[in-house]
């Protein structure tokens, strides 16, 4: 009887383990197809509007026409509050002030400063997912009118964060990113919303981010108009075309 209660527990466990494994490969490969969906985008080019908020100044409106590709490199040129053009070539990022012929240089100009792409989730496409972070599948969430949302808690091991994220059940498109250090503390968080779908691909229209600081939180909400996906950026978009007379200010680095 005894050996009988023994054989019954050892299948139950059997069950359960397979059961969990099963589910947890199917939670895994949810989450790659929510990155694939999150991936799409190679090029960009859109009207932006930014409205930045910070502890120290009140609410600044920049407008103008933001660039950028899948390596990292961007570059707006700002025709509002004043004529301004930053420059991301992944080796430094350049703000140059027209009016005043005064350019910031932010790292170090020969360098190789690497920087986000422009997919949201970026972050984990191109790694050995299981070897730098584990995924926790939270279940399904009532966010809207009749609409659900996956939930999954990362954890980053290498860099000892902790990712908290939020898609559309339905679409897979990214809803909110939430960034939390070890010591549960919020460093960025991300919205995602007024999504449109353009070239089978669904891009979120504005983007709220939340940013911690030693100054405090500042919040930049930028929303997107006459955005063109996925084309050959000209590689001259990128150059430096700065004045040889500009007057530089290194803000670190030598």
């Amino acid at each position: 009887m005894i050996k009988s209660k023994h054989i019954v527990l050892l299948t139950i466990l059997i069950i359960f383990f397979l059961n969990f494994l099963f589910a947890s490969e199917q939670n895994l490969t949810l989450f790659n197809e929510i990155i694939k969906a999150n991936t799409g985008i190679k090029s960009l080019d859109a009207k932006i509007i930014q409205h930045i908020d910070t502890a120290e100044h009140s609410r600044e409106v920049f407008a103008g026409r933001y660039i950028a590709d899948n390596s990292g490199r961007f570059k707006i040129e700002y025709t509002s509050p004043s004529k301004q053009t930053v420059l991301n070539n992944c080796q430094a990022l350049y703000w140059y002030f027209h009016d005043s012929n005064l350019l910031y240089i932010l790292g170090h100009e020969k360098t190789n400063h690497r920087n986000p792409k422009i997919n949201p989730l970026a972050e984990f496409q191109y790694k050995d997912f299981n070897e730098q972070f584990k995924m926790d599948y939270q279940g399904k969430e009532l966010y809207s009118f009749f609409k659900f949302a996956h939930k999954f808690a990362v954890k980053d091991i290498k860099n000892d964060l902790n990712f908290n994220i939020k898609v559309d059940a339905k679409s897979n498109m990214l809803l909110s990113k939430i960034i939390t250090n070890s010591a549960g503390m919020e460093i960025l968080k991300e919205k995602y919303s007024n999504y449109e779908l353009i070239k089978n691909i669904y891009f979120p229209k504005r983007i709220d981010v939340y940013a911690r600081t030693s100054k405090g939180i500042i919040r930049n909400t930028t929303e997107y108009d006459n955005i063109l996906l996925n084309y050959s950026v000209p590689e001259n978009v990128f150059e430096m075309r700065f004045p040889a007379n500009a007057r530089k200010k290194y803000l670190y680095g030598d």
